[in-house]
């Protein structure tokens, strides 16, 4: 089996859990760059490409069990112990999956921009996006398949960077990945979750707004898991507030790592 492409950073995986980045559709292990600084002198970080994208194989139309499976041969390839999934927009389904289905080997979980499913609605439009993409490329879907997500954010230089790097992508294999998520649904595996989860919604996401974080909390275990709402950020929070958003995840890790403080805004 070919592993998922990935890069390990930070300190050395031993005692702490590794911390497992796992980037939104139509995007790569990129994604995670600016939150890392506040991370890797605390952890060892594992950011991979998803199935169908970045450097990773291809798969036809890759679903949350095929992801997982490609987690955990990762993981063992390895020799990690202990994760902590890191998760954003439609990659939370991913690790909420890994996290119910291995619970021995995950510490901890971080969702952001949750959803618990596909709705039935956005599986229309998503089949319709991959459909496109493959006629008439990338560049079919711009900048609407970008705009939406920046909600409220400043078209600033990483706005650019995003919409560049989105462009570039193999039109093929978005197409895989997109119609791989349309149909993806983990609310059966919500309720078998088992460590503690921060669930960080944005107040300007369009695509997942913060109600369904209140979804995922309720199918989880009580007492697991609370939302922190991030008042600023839009559908791609780690992305766009980094500082706030890795702030935050230290702070939910404070257990594994000691106590931090919350920057003002956070």
């Amino acid at each position: 089996m070919t592993l998922l492409h990935h890069r390990l950073s930070g300190r050395a995986p031993g005692t702490a859990p590794t911390l497992l980045l796992i980037h939104p559709m139509g995007a790569s292990l990129g994604f995670w760059d600016a939150c890392l600084p506040g991370w890797e002198t605390h952890f060892a970080v594992l950011a991979v490409d998803l199935r169908a994208a970045g450097a990773s194989p291809r798969g036809q139309a890759p679903g949350l069990d095929t992801h997982v499976a490609d987690l955990e041969a990762l993981r063992q390839a390895l020799g990690i112990t202990k994760l902590v999934p890191i998760a954003c927009a439609v990659g939370c389904m991913v690790a909420a999956a890994y996290a119910a289905r291995h619970p021995q080997h995950v510490a901890a979980l971080v969702l952001s921009n949750p959803t618990p499913r596909t709705a039935e609605g956005a599986k229309a439009v998503l089949e319709a996006r991959a459909a496109a993409v493959r006629q008439g490329g990338m560049a079919a879907i711009l900048p609407t398949a970008v705009e939406r997500s920046f909600e409220a954010q400043p078209r600033d230089a990483r706005y650019d960077a995003y919409v560049a790097a989105f462009a570039a992508q193999d039109a093929d294999a978005y197409a895989e990945a997109v119609l791989g998520f349309a149909s993806a649904d983990a609310r059966a595996d919500l309720p078998l979750i088992r460590c503690p989860t921060l669930l960080v919604p944005a107040a300007h996401d369009l695509l997942l707004p913060p109600a369904l974080a209140d979804e995922v909390l309720a199918l989880m275990q009580p007492g697991l898991a609370r939302i922190a709402l991030d008042p600023d950020g839009a559908h791609f929070l780690p992305y766009q507030r980094p500082a706030a958003f890795s702030a935050r995840v230290l702070h939910h890790l404070a257990p594994l790592t000691g106590p931090t403080v919350l920057p003002q805004g956070a």
